[in-house]
């Protein structure tokens, strides 16, 4: 296989899967990679093991499980007898470099993935015997883990077989070792469509039914869940009752975002009616994050969430008097932080009541 017809394959898939609608919202398709690690050789080729490797690669996913890039790695080795099968040379090294396509199945679809590696190119072989090329294959495991928005790392091991029949006759063929760790930068996603705006409340009847408050905690009895609360009590968005924390149920946040989606508006609102019927309230805004990325950055991002929702609230009327924001990290999970769902749930703000 000569690289004109590589490139035209990977130019068929590009063109096949350019347009794909399979990725989730907010993936990043595309991908350049650099490699480094090791190199056993075949022992019949009588180099020394332990030679660095060296590779680079740029790709995308199909879909959310299954990925192609072309690839490019070279490594030197010392060949050690070469005196002793070409005397009076002067070449003592056996040099391999190979480009290709390698494909990737992913599985599961957590934040590391371990997954199955297959690939096919040419490698091209020079020391002291010959030079050439000759069609290799590449089989190995590997893992990928997601490091931040735009970032992952990978490890790897790969099996390759290379038709170099001339080297050493009458071989006719090597099989090789290869163990690398690889950085890859990820581009090309777009940022999560957010959810479509509530529809607006129905109008209000022209007589409002008698006693739309029996209780006087501010929740009119229609949405009312606990309608017989005890007087001056500090309730929730239900009206039922709290003793410390207010649950902002449906305040989350996009991945890496501070900013305050539509569907939380129209929950915030009514933590604002909340409020100002019970004035006496002082409450902290407490902003929180999922675990992907730094201990250190997640900190400044709940901070920016809570005061993102803080700002609101007074931006509605609410006295900054009785309003203060902390940020608490990843420190404090409501669900598991292995999935996207439980991590969408951990993107959240409450509201924890200081004094009453």
């Amino acid at each position: 296989m000569r690289i004109s017809k590589l490139i035209t394959a990977l130019t068929s898939a590009v063109v096949l899967f350019g347009s794909s609608t399979l990725f989730a919202d907010g993936a990043e398709p595309w991908h350049f990679t650099a490699q480094v690690g090791g190199y056993n050789l075949d022992s019949a080729r009588d180099t020394s093991d332990g030679s660095v490797w060296g590779s680079v690669g740029f790709g995308r996913f199909l879909g959310n499980n299954f990925s192609v890039d072309f690839e490019y790695d070279t490594l030197n080795s010392d060949f050690d007898n070469y005196n002793v099968v070409a005397p009076g040379a002067t070449y003592d090294n056996w040099k391999l470099s190979t480009y290709g396509l390698m494909g990737r199945y992913y599985l599961g679809d957590n934040a590391w993935r371990p997954y199955i590696a297959a690939g096919l190119g040419r490698t091209k072989h020079r020391s002291v015997l010959d030079e050439g090329t000759a069609t290799a294959i590449s089989l190995g495991l590997g893992l990928k883990g997601q490091l931040a928005r735009h970032w992952s790392v990978n490890a790897q091991v790969l099996w390759r077989q290379d038709g170099d029949s001339a080297s050493l006759a009458p071989r006719n063929h090597f099989q090789d070792l290869i163990y690398g760790l690889g950085l890859s930068f990820d581009f090309g996603g777009t940022e999560p469509a957010p959810a479509p705006a509530a529809a607006p409340p129905a109008p209000a009847p022209a007589a409002p039914p008698p006693n739309p408050d029996l209780d006087g905690d501010g929740v009119l009895n229609e949405r009312d869940k606990c309608p017989n609360t005890r007087p001056g009590a500090v309730v929730d968005l239900d009206g039922c009752e709290v003793e410390a924390v207010i649950s902002l149920e449906g305040v989350h946040f996009d991945f890496d975002k501070a900013t305050l989606r539509p569907d939380a508006i129209v929950i915030l609102d009514k933590a604002v009616g909340l409020l100002k019927s019970q004035e006496r309230v002082v409450v902290e805004v407490a902003g929180h994050t999922d675990s992907v990325g730094s201990e250190e950055y997640n900190q400044g991002l709940s901070e920016r969430r809570a005061n993102s929702v803080k700002d609101y609230l007074i931006s509605q009327g609410v006295s900054a008097t009785r309003l203060t924001a902390r940020g608490y990290g990843e420190a404090q999970p409501v669900a598991s932080n292995d999935t996207d769902a439980g991590r969408a749930q951990n993107r959240r703000v409450e509201l924890i009541v200081l004094d009453r």
